[in-house]
């Protein structure tokens, strides 16, 4: 003891602390065993112990139910300076994290820490001037809250140590008070169970979702004792907020419940359950929070749950949980431990009822399939069910197949192409030298389309010119002869010899010219001479006077320097484009019976036709196919399986005042060659013979025809 200290002096000052010490004690020892908020206890709690430690500031730390720590409630917090030491923050955050973990009291001194962070990040470090106190609140060896105290400057490590156990006893009663909240959490929920039997049976008594769903929110909202509750439902990826208690109908286009479903659409996806106390946790996932704003501007609640319902038999399913459950107060009258009390226990029951209901919803033609369960309960058997049902959808089916009008269609192949055309062959064989037009040009009847030679028409030319220059020669001598003869006798028998050459010679010149008109001879060229184009029928030139030609097909120059073509070779195909049009339907043998018997059936000579235009699949166009263009011979042709198949070869009319103008093909379709797929409607008959009429007639042939 130093000279002049008074001992009395110092053991009044130890008692009166001992005592204050004591007080503080007992006013948080009553604390504990109120039935208050823990909001408010914190408060009070925290002001008393920054009293007996005289500290500079302190706060609360609770532990949310994603493992968080959420500030509870704090005094003086800006005056530690935290916010105006780079680096400070992140370095505190690690602290109270080691200090979750580690779960026990422990200080740190000013400017100082306790390691590096185990992940890499920040180290854990007090940055601030003021000694740190940091301890846990502990109910069942488990964290769930922390108190953290900042002590003035540096401190005798005596000092320090009494200001942990101070803290540290305080704890114990703070934790004194988490284990009374809860039991009285407990009581509420048995309180609760009284209730739950009632509540239970109204919400299973239905399958309507809509029908739940107002059970619970109406029902659920008093149990819970809070002041709005609201279901939402998914439907698929689409959620809806089927009920709001106290609403008799959802307004879905209110600004209110289309936030309200924003926010339970990212609850739903994020599978957590959402706590609003007061205070919003920077934790939870951007999308929640930002729906969470949202909605909270509107509402303004105090406290709000958002509770995924997930049903024991969808727990190993990745999807979204079937429906959520959004409670609310405006002004809590009871401590939001209680409510989320009830709120859980009633999740449990409400979460299979909602299934249940979205589950019978998703049934697929429940308007047959529960008939059919009072059918099955009144026939006494599920076997006698099935076999009823099959005895009676084949009866059905056969009624309709036997009494239902159905049009019988014959399919058909053909292409496109003028009705006047023609097929250009060469007068004699011979060779392509060049060609004089391009393919899809124009040409006028009679004009050159190619230059050929053939050396047997040049040998066979002047042949017949040497013969006729023989014959002239004999002429002029014989004409000689009759001038020097010097008897009647010689005289006549030179005229009568003249006579006969010059008939031979006029012969061999009509045979020439006859030659090179026929093969269209170059003048002057032996044996070259022109592929012409052909002249116009007699009757379209007196109808609509002078045409052309337009070449069809683009091939022909291929046939240059290939060898000689025959006459029975054709090589260019024209056609009269600017005037009708028509297709070549190919009818396969075995349907041209039904075709030919439609025009009876149907007492007229005129048939429509369905036309699919390769070029334009996406339309159907309409055509008439007339009796008297039905051809009168089979001719072969091989199918896709290159087998030969015996067809009929059609000729269907695109054109005509018997055609709507709106079916008609356009003339821009009008390409010679294009694929055209047609269906020739032969009537009305019975639908079980338009659809099966190819089984009808193989069976009729191969069986009943054998027998």
């Amino acid at each position: 003891m130093s000279a002049g200290a008074n001992p009395a002096i110092d053991q009044a000052m130890l008692d009166q602390a001992r005592k204050k010490v004591a007080r503080l004690f007992e006013d948080v020892g009553r604390l504990t065993e109120q039935d208050i908020r823990p909001e408010e206890f914190y408060s009070e709690f925290l002001n008393r112990v920054l009293t007996g430690l005289e500290a500079a500031a302190g706060v609360v730390w609770i532990c949310t139910a994603q493992g968080n720590l959420q500030l509870q409630h704090q005094i003086n917090l800006r005056q530690v300076g935290l916010e105006n030491t780079p680096g400070a923050k992140e370095g505190h955050d690690e602290l109270l994290r080691q200090a979750v973990r580690g779960a026990k009291p422990f200080m740190v001194p000013p400017h100082s820490g306790t390691g590096a962070a185990d992940n890499g990040g920040p180290a854990a470090t007090n940055a601030t001037d003021f000694l740190i106190l940091l301890v846990p609140v502990l109910v069942d060896n488990q964290v769930t809250a922390l108190v953290e105290i900042f002590q003035f400057g540096q401190r005798h490590p005596e000092a320090a140590a009494g200001y942990l156990r101070f803290l540290t006893d305080m704890a114990r009663l703070a934790s004194l008070y988490t284990r009374n909240h809860q039991r009285r959490q407990m009581s509420g929920q048995q309180q609760l169970w009284t209730q739950l039997e009632t509540f239970s049976r109204q919400i299973h008594a239905s399958l309507n979702p809509k029908v739940v769903s107002y059970q619970v929110a109406n029902e659920g909202r008093r149990l819970i004792d809070c002041d709005r509750v609201s279901i939402a439902v998914r439907y698929g990826k689409n959620v809806v907020i089927e009920a709001i208690s106290g609403a008799d109908v959802v307004e879905k286009r209110s600004n209110l419940v289309r936030l309200m479903r924003k926010l339970c659409v990212e609850v739903l996806r994020w599978g957590e359950k959402l706590v609003y106390t007061g205070v919003k946790d920077d934790a939870l996932p951007p999308a929640v929070l930002k729906a969470l704003d949202g909605y909270l501007a509107e509402s303004n609640s105090k406290l709000l749950v958002v509770a995924p319902l997930r049903d024991e038999r969808e727990a190993e399913s990745k999807r979204q949980p079937r429906s959520a459950l959004l409670m609310e107060c405006f002004e809590p009258a009871a401590a939001p431990e209680q409510l989320l009390a009830r709120l859980d226990v009633l999740n449990k029951h409400v979460a299979p009822a909602l299934y249940n209901a979205v589950e019978h919803r998703r049934i697929p033609m429940r308007f047959i399939w529960v008939p059919m369960a009072y059918v099955q309960e009144g026939l006494g058997g599920k076997a006698r069910v099935i076999t009823a049902g099959v005895i009676a959808g084949l009866v059905f089916l056969a009624s309709i197949l036997y009494f239902l009008p159905y049009p019988l269609k014959m399919d058909g192949t053909g292409k496109l192409q003028p009705v006047v055309w023609r097929q250009v062959y060469p007068p004699t064989t011979g060779f392509i030298r060049r060609f004089e037009v391009e393919p899809n040009e124009f040409v006028d009847p009679g004009q050159n389309l190619a230059s050929m030679y053939d050396p047997k028409l040049a040998e066979e030319l002047y042949t017949l010119q040497g013969d006729i220059n023989k014959a002239s020669n004999e002429i002029q001598n014989l004409e000689k002869a009759i001038l020097a003869s010097k008897s009647s006798s010689d005289k006549s028998r030179n005229e009568l010899e003249k006579t006969g050459k010059e008939a031979v010679r006029n012969a061999k010149i009509e045979q020439l010219r006859h030659r090179k008109e026929l093969t269209h001879s170059r003048e002057g060229m032996y044996g070259s001479f022109w592929l012409q184009a052909p002249p116009f029928p007699i009757e379209r030139n007196l109808r609509e006077g002078k045409q052309q030609w337009r070449i069809l097909n683009s091939d022909f120059r291929d046939r240059v320097d290939q060898g000689a073509v025959k006459p029975s070779d054709g090589i260019i195909k024209l056609g009269d484009t600017a005037g009708p049009w028509e297709i070549e339907l190919k009818i396969p043998q075995k349907h041209i019976g039904q075709v030919l018997n439609a025009f009876q059936y149907l007492d007229t000579d005129k048939l429509e036709v369905d036309i699919n235009v390769r070029s334009e699949t996406t339309k159907t166009f309409r055509g008439i196919l007339s009796k008297d263009r039905v051809g009168g011979e089979a001719k072969e042709h091989r199918d896709d399986n290159n087998e030969p198949e015996p067809v009929m070869y059609v000729y269907v009319r695109i054109e005509g005042d018997d055609i709507p103008a709106d079916m008609q093909l356009p003339r821009n379709l009008l390409v010679s060659g294009v694929e055209v797929h047609a269906k020739i409607r032969c009537g009305n008959h019975r639908m079980g013979y338009s659809l099966f009429y190819g089984v009808w007639e193989f069976l009729y042939e191969k069986v009943i025809f054998f027998f």
